[in-house]
């Protein structure tokens, strides 16, 4: 049993909350917030029994074992660092950092003090994005040839908002685009036989708004073995959200990449315990065939509960393959040159 402590109380910490519900393996046992509102509403909605107003208080509490760091982006290694020094095993919310430098520190802190460290990207922790890197293995669209993902939504622009604001991790491929980012590496590793794999070249365009923000836009990424990666993001633009693979004796897609059998993802309120969870589906076109086939892939929890559950399996490792160490590095690698090939355009 993982005895887990939350860091930041904003709307994620209650969607985490929630699935820790329904986890096998883990029980909330505290929370804190700088934002005493935030902090007692997270306690009396989920019956978490202590409550901090400082995260250190937290750190120190004897009786916790992990810790969820849900902050916003700039504060990610501050914390992870501060947890691991603390002794505590650290699940921290995506992107694991601002840069690649920040995660390396985060990492070395990490192994430094003998604690485990994930990046939050609970799809990666469902059975049905294990379900998906055993297709592409199997061959079952044949040799991979390309790929295409998209994380993209509209609000209107806020300059108060973090998602507008540059200094607060703002931005599509921070906060969004680091979702297909993941996923083409996921797909294209699998495709070799490897965990993941990162590209060769990375080519982007993109939309920058006030103060330099990127508001949307594409990369197009290479991969060994000729491999070809579409993914795009944004914050202003409503797309489909899916992930397609296509190869040499078909295609495959993902209606639900991202949030698969997560009720608890809108419903920011406590589920109760009769909540069904949604079977997903991977469809699968053979070359020549109009109808799809389709995979259901069954869940008997909500997707941050196989996050939580991930955590806990893997903690005498220090890591684990849904999102190992070197993934996450290789993923803000990525991010990195994709916002680097945008950030000299002048913005909008």
């Amino acid at each position: 049993m993982t005895r887990w402590g939350i860091i930041g109380a904003g709307e994620i910490a209650r969607v985490f909350a929630n699935g820790i519900r329904f986890s096998r393996t883990g029980r909330l046992l505290a929370v804190a917030s700088l934002t005493e509102a935030r902090r007692t509403a997270l306690a009396q909605d989920f019956s978490i029994p202590r409550s901090y107003a400082r995260y250190e208080e937290l750190l120190r509490d004897s009786e916790i074992d992990a810790v969820y760091i849900s902050v916003i982006h700039p504060r990610h290694a501050e914390w992870a660092i501060a947890a691991a020094h603390a002794g505590k095993h650290i699940l921290v919310e995506k992107p694991i950092a601002m840069n690649a430098a920040e995660a390396a520190r985060m990492i070395e802190a990490a192994r430094r003090n003998d604690v485990f460290l994930m990046e939050a990207f609970m799809y990666r922790c469902h059975p049905q994005t294990s379900r998906l890197s055993q297709l592409i293995r199997e061959g079952a669209i044949g040799d991979v040839l390309a790929i295409r993902s998209t994380f993209s939504f509209a609000v209107p622009f806020d300059a108060k908002s973090r998602l507008f604001d540059k200094s607060l991790g703002g931005g599509g491929i921070l906060d969004v685009g680091c979702y297909p980012a993941s996923m083409s590496r996921l797909i294209a590793g699998a495709a070799i036989g490897k965990p993941f794999a990162n590209p060769v070249a990375v080519k982007a365009c993109g939309i920058l708004g006030p103060g330099g923000v990127d508001t949307f836009t594409a990369a197009t990424l290479e991969f060994t073995g000729g491999i070809i990666a579409q993914i795009a993001c944004g914050t202003t633009c409503e797309m489909p959200i899916e992930a397609l693979v296509f190869g040499t004796k078909g295609r495959l897609s993902v209606p639900n990449p991202w949030l698969p059998s997560s009720p608890a993802r809108t419903a920011l309120k406590p589920l109760s315990p009769g909540t069904r969870w949604p079977t997903e589906k991977i469809l699968i076109w053979e070359s020549n065939r109009s109808e799809p086939t389709e995979i259901p892939v069954s869940a008997d929890r909500d997707l941050y509960s196989y996050e939580a559950d991930t955590v806990d399996r893997h903690i005498a490792d220090r890591q684990a393959p849904e999102m190992s160490w070197e993934d996450s590095l290789g993923n803000m690698r990525l991010l990195e040159v994709w916002l680097g090939e945008i950030e000299d355009q002048p913005a909008t």
